[in-house]
């Protein structure tokens, strides 16, 4: 490919100041966290709108050059899935695109582009009375439009009806170039037509009986770009009552966490390991060794939360079900020592992070993440504490109404020491491998082990998943070496 060719077009489509090939510029979308091997883009671009997305899609299309879409340009990126992993690639950089198209209190949703981050939204909403559903303590430079196109789990499961949860309508530029509207948003009608018919879009089924936004979910990008986005809000609530439940039995709280998601009592509900929490709450290594040492080594914290006139009426009677539960599983929430502070805990549950806290232990850590049924999680979380006794941090995070649990295990390191992080690449692999023949659902396959997913799925899902690649991208333009597509 011709690369003067390349800059002359894009620069009638952007502009010369929004395409670089600067040395420096190149390097830092180069590589990321992950234990993917550096790689170079051609350049970078920095898109201003949907059309002209459209018009690079086309362009990549007629020129034969890759495009790894990403939405935010600060750091760090972790999972092997904005960094190019083939060559003539180009990153696609859509955090420039950050118009917050509408906010609808009556309908509770919000309409984004994807250079939107949660450190821009959470304190526009709390101005109109509005909470968006968090995935616990964001960094305050991610996109809220990626979070939901990655499927972070959110800490309010009890809002979260389906596994496609916040995420409602999409706009979106697929590999042919051409561009689509799924759910409501789809029509009849455009956009401002149905916002003056008083339509708002938070149907994300369909059209038809095809519901495509479900293809792009989880894609990686591999698929389409998403140029905005609509997603779920809830009601800021007037009161908040914070409960944190401290035990060395596992299980117990597992139990009882289990009742709080069927009876949907509480609004956050999570269960972290003490170091995790501990993460969450300090932020210098000293600060976080000490507090981890005092903490029990689990902890279970939910939130109840009351709205409008009726709020402490509803708090009492929701705590009074509550402690009927306590009172037969055997719990004594009295005999647990207020160590952190309630405005701690809502603090990292309703904020962004501006320090990332996986990364305030070592500076550096790799994750596994996946699905599991309840019974299941103490033997995973045995299997993996075997492998990795030290500086491990784990996160149990009920979804879907508690049908199901997000089982993250954060291992903590430093990056700056090499033989530290080349034993750790075979031990991770080694582990992740593990818990796949274990029967861990590794819904979110990215890097390095999505290899490994693959192998275990029959043929004719392999060759489905690559018809629809064919469909969508049929020239493999958006971010080739994801998933399955390039086996």
């Amino acid at each position: 490919m011709n690369g003067d060719n390349l800059y002359g077009n894009i620069i009638k489509i952007c502009g010369s100041k929004n395409i670089s090939i600067d040395t420096e510029i190149i390097e830092s979308y180069s590589k990321d966290l992950s234990f993917f091997p550096e790689k170079a883009p051609i350049c970078v671009i920095w898109p201003s709108s949907t059309k002209k997305v459209e018009k690079i899609v086309k362009l990549a299309n007629s020129l034969k050059f890759s495009i790894i879409p990403i939405s935010s340009d600060a750091g760090p990126r972790h999972h092997g899935d904005t960094i190019p992993h083939k060559d003539n690639c180009v990153v696609l950089d859509l955090s420039k695109m950050k118009k917050i198209l509408k906010i609808d209190g009556k309908n509770r949703v919000i309409m984004i582009e994807p250079g939107v981050t949660f450190g821009d939204i959470i304190p526009k909403l709390k101005k109109k009375g509005l909470k968006i559903m968090l995935p616990l303590h964001p960094r305050a430079s991610k996109s809220v439009l990626a979070s939901a196109l990655e499927r972070e789990p959110v800490t309010l499961p009890r809002y979260m009806w389906d596994s496609s949860d916040p995420l409602l309508c999409t706009e979106v530029i697929f590999g042919t170039g051409d561009l689509f509207r799924t759910g409501t948003a789809a029509g009849p009608g455009t956009i401002k037509q149905q916002e003056k018919a008083g339509i708002a879009q938070v149907n994300p089924m369909g059209p038809t009986q095809f519901s495509p936004f479900r293809v792009i979910q989880g894609a990686q990008g591999s698929l389409g770009i998403v140029t905005w986005v609509t997603i779920k809000l809830e009601m800021k609530p007037s009161i908040q009552k914070v409960y944190h439940l401290q035990s060395n039995n596992l299980q117990e709280l597992l139990n009882f966490q289990q009742d709080l998601l069927k009876y949907r009592l509480c609004d956050e509900l999570l269960i972290l390991n003490n170091l995790n929490l501990a993460c969450l709450v300090k932020q210098s290594l000293q600060e976080i060794n000490e507090l981890a040492k005092k903490l029990k080594k689990w902890n279970l914290i939910y939130v109840l939360a009351g709205r409008g006139k009726l709020a402490n009426d509803k708090i009492e009677y929701l705590e009074g079900d509550i402690g009927d539960i306590l009172k037969e599983k055997g719990l004594d929430i009295s005999k647990n020592k207020r160590i952190i502070s309630d405005v701690d805990i809502l603090h990292f549950l309703g904020q962004a992070d501006t320090n990332p806290w996986r990364l305030r232990l070592k500076g550096g850590y790799q994750d596994i993440f996946f699905i599991s049924n309840l019974e299941k999680i103490p033997n995973f979380v045995s299997m993996v504490e075997k492998q990795f006794p030290n500086d491990l941090g784990i996160y149990i995070q009920g979804i879907n109404q508690g049908t199901s649990y997000h089982c993250e295990f954060d291992i903590f390191y430093d990056p700056n020491i090499v033989e530290s992080s080349n034993n750790l690449k075979n031990k991770f692999l080694e582990m992740c491998t593990a818990l796949m023949d274990a029967g861990a659902f590794f819904n979110r396959p990215y890097g390095l082990w999505a290899k490994k997913v693959f192998e275990r799925h029959a043929d004719s899902t392999r060759i489905a998943l690559k018809k629809v690649k064919s469909i969508f991208d049929p020239n493999n333009i958006l971010n080739p070496g994801v998933l399955c597509f390039d086996d």
